[in-house]
């Protein structure tokens, strides 16, 4: 194949992955195609890889390069079976409950060491569960008095132990052997339920083979990669894929198991099986195993019912990720559970997967340390004698499997982002493998995953010790890269596609790094993006606004109507469902947003323990709570714009809001005079009732000048003369000097002359910009 031929065959293909991109999404039916088209392409690249790039002449480069093929192995063995699963899912909906069947419900709260306000919204949730025969009930393996008050003042049930042996499954055992109910559902201490959470899944127990109904896991919080690298917007949660495209897949082979929490069992069954396992740290994967062993059915309702905490920091995101894989080992190979009997092939093959998917530590570190093998050690991982076949193989391979892992998992997950997950911490999750066989039999404490106040401690140097050290090796290694492509070196096509790959491992790493960042929580309480209707009122005047978000503590809403606010308001909130709710809030903000948008926020005030209680019901328990997108579907080239702002704007100083009184863009002709002389004439930049900033067109004003005397001139007539100190003095973009002023002595009359022009109708007619007298 000439080298014309080769890049008509890459051109084509690349441009079939565009095209595919685009329309599969609008045709879902035909991905089998894309997935066929992907196999079939890397099936290629890998006979390739096989017979033409393996260093066969020895020593560590032999052992290195075969390392990296059989790392591609597997690679290509995990997107087979996940292809198999996404390609096909359930969609399960039951009938409610009704008279005829409303089976007894006890809901259990495991709890260890969460902190209260945590657990009242829980609490609080599972109490308002539309559901007319349940008992709720705290487990508290922390034993502490505070909460057993808590639950008495709340009306909710309180088990305590004197240990903890057996940890959470030992804990679920010790409630178990104290209730009596005909089903079963656990929740974590930080997931909260909607109100119909058992309406939509007591329904499926009328079938006696069903024992186990899971639903997903959903965050009110941003992940630590959404958060740490301000990606939220337009990135799923790290583990929507995992809850909206692999559970419902393995459902349809009855093998979608127990997370741990938002789970319904029939007591029955879990009897029959002597409790929640004890044996291992992972009861949750350990309990559906021996439930299928037993020929019993499993449901998984794809609908977010319920909603929590993820890890808040890199810590807490590693402790729990290292719990889930020594469990899954533990439970799969000291337990010998993967060749129970009773268990079907497909159930044996699904549950393969979960043991063989934590075992991608060790190919994650071989990718990322190859390339340093040989700009660092002269060691060949790869033997590419034509830098056109890397281009005929890879570049097809690529594109394709970028486009197919897209499309198959509907918008929530690019194979960047998988890289980015694994590799971070994918040295810790390698020496725990590496390490199982070693401790397997030797007892291990159940590592509970830091939730709020307690995941933001610093992380100890052993922690982050690996990220560190992998990304000066590539940082090194990329240089040395660059030095000898610079200088002509002797082999430019090995040092290009190692320089290239060092460099694409450094990005990878680098974004790794971020999530080592100390972010300060600015808020007491975590903040709900809800659009509730609400109406202010104050000394007999009203205004319509609509809620941004909400928190227990306080709210942002946009106004309908700009007008000045006082510091004290009431407030009725109304709910999706029509419910209302009145509460007291003080005036902590109103300015313009990012969005040039009137913003007010409110600090709840004089809040009853009966406002609190409502309040969360208002934010958790609504049926429509979590039910948008999961995912934004955008363009390769727009992501990677959105991505490059979102790193911009890590290392951007973000604009805090803080004006009591919102500044207006426009422009408005003032006169500035000091002690009776007259100092020059300038037009404003933005104007409030409390100051302004305006843009001098004549005069200099020094930063210790006596009080000014403005005259803003509305129109030919209207006029308006007020007191003002300076305040700030800088340079604007075009050299042009503009003065912050506050105002000062302002009195009743004035301050509504003020408010007159300054409201006139709404925030983007107020002052509209460029406008003059």
């Amino acid at each position: 194949m000439d080298l014309l031929s080769k890049l008509a065959f890459v051109v084509t293909i690349i441009a079939a992955s565009i095209i595919l991109s685009r329309w599969l999404p609008l045709h879902p039916r035909w991905r089998p195609l894309v997935i066929a088209l992907n196999i079939i392409v890397s099936v290629r690249y890998l006979w390739w890889r096989a017979t033409e790039t393996l260093n066969w002449e020895g020593g560590i480069g032999t052992v290195l390069s075969l390392t990296i093929f059989i790392a591609e192995i597997y690679g290509f063995l995990v997107v087979l079976h996940h292809y198999l699963i996404a390609t096909r899912h359930t969609d399960r909906r039951a009938d409610e409950p009704d008279a005829e069947f409303t089976p007894s419900v006890d809901v259990f709260i495991a709890t260890y060491n969460e902190s209260l306000d945590t657990l009242y919204r829980t609490i609080v949730g599972c109490l308002a569960l539309d559901y007319p025969d349940k008992r709720v009930h705290v487990l508290d393996d922390g034993n502490r008095p505070e909460l057993g008050t808590l639950c008495r003042e709340l009306g909710a049930g309180y088990i305590a132990r004197a240990d903890n042996a057996g940890a959470k499954a030992g804990n679920l055992n010790n409630a178990l052997q104290q209730t009596d109910a005909d089903l079963v559902v656990t929740f974590d201490a930080d997931h909260v339920p909607v109100r119909t959470f058992l309406n939509e899944t007591v329904g499926f127990f009328r079938d006696d083979e069903i024992v186990q109904v899971q639903t997903p896991h959903h965050f009110y919080n941003p992940d630590l990669f959404q958060d740490r690298l301000r990606i939220r917007e337009f990135i799923a949660n790290e583990q929507d894929m995992f809850y909206h495209v692999v559970q419902p897949g393995r459902d349809v082979y009855n093998s979608s198991f127990y997370c741990g929490s938002g789970a319904v069992f029939r007591r029955e069954a879990l009897d029959s099986i002597g409790g929640f396992p004890m044996q291992t740290v992972t009861e949750d994967l350990h309990t559906s195993i021996l439930l299928h062993s037993r020929g019993w059915k499993s449901v998984f309702v794809n609908r977010d019912l319920s909603a929590g905490l993820a890890p808040e920091s890199y810590d807490a995101y590693l402790t729990q990720r290292r719990r889930w894989a020594r469990g899954t080992f533990q439970v799969m190979l000291t337990r010998g559970e993967l060749f129970r009997r009773g268990l079907s092939l497909m159930q044996r093959i699904n549950y393969l997967s979960t043991l063989w998917y934590w075992l991608y530590g060790f190919p994650r570190v071989v990718y990322v340390v190859a390339p340093l093998f040989f700009l660092l050690g002269g060691i060949e991982p790869l033997v590419i004698d034509d830098l056109t076949d890397l281009l005929v193989y890879y570049i097809p391979h690529l594109a394709i499997s970028i486009v197919a892992f897209q499309l198959v998992n509907m918008g929530m997950r690019r194979i960047f982002w998988s890289d980015v997950y694994e590799s971070c911490i994918s040295v810790q999750i390698a020496l725990t493998a590496l390490l199982f066989p070693f401790t397997a039999t030797k007892k291990t404490r159940f590592a509970v995953t830091p939730k709020g106040k307690a995941a933001l401690t610093k992380s100890s140097w052993h922690v982050t010790a690996p990220i560190f050290v992998l990304f000066v090796g590539l940082l090194i290694g990329m240089t040395v890269g660059v030095i000898r492509l610079a200088s002509g070196f002797i082999d430019p096509g090995g040092t290009l596609i190692n320089t290239f790959w060092a460099a694409y491992n450094l990005i990878v790493i680098s974004m790794g790094l971020l999530l080592l960042r100390s972010v300060p929580s600015r808020r007491a309480a975590v903040r709900l993006p809800r659009r509730l209707r609400c109406l202010l009122s104050w000394n007999g005047a009203v205004a319509e606004a609509e809620t941004i978000d909400l928190s227990e503590n306080g709210l942002s809403l946009r106004l309908s109507k700009a007008q000045p606010l006082p510091e004290m308001l009431d407030l009725m909130l109304t709910g999706l469902d029509g419910t209302k709710l009145a509460l007291q809030g003080r005036l902590v903000r109103c300015d313009v947003d990012a969005e040039h948008e009137l913003s007010v926020a409110l600090e709840f005030v004089n809040q009853s323990q009966e406002q609190r209680r409502h309040l969360v019901e208002l934010m958790f328990s609504d049926p429509l709570s979590w039910s948008g997108p999961h995912s934004l579907t955008i363009g390769a080239p727009e992501h990677l714009m959105r991505l490059v702002r979102a790193m911009i704007s890590i290392f951007s100083a973000e604009r805090a809001l803080r004006r009591l009184a919102p500044r207006l863009r426009g422009e408005v002709l003032a006169r500035i005079e000091t002690s009776g002389r007259f100092i020059g004439t300038a037009r404003t930049v933005d104007l409030s009732l409390n100051g302004a900033a305006l843009r001098l067109n004549q005069g200099e004003i020094r930063p210790r000048e006596d009080l000014l005397r403005i005259t803003f001139t509305w129109n030919p007539i209207e006029r308006s003369t007020i007191e003002a100190e300076v305040r700030s003095v800088r340079m604007g973009a075009s050299g042009e000097t503009i003065l912050g002023v506050g105002f000062v002595n302002v009195t009743m009359e004035q301050r509504e002359d003020l408010a007159k022009h300054l409201y006139r109708e709404s925030p983007a007619d107020a002052l509209p910009e460029g406008a003059t007298p």
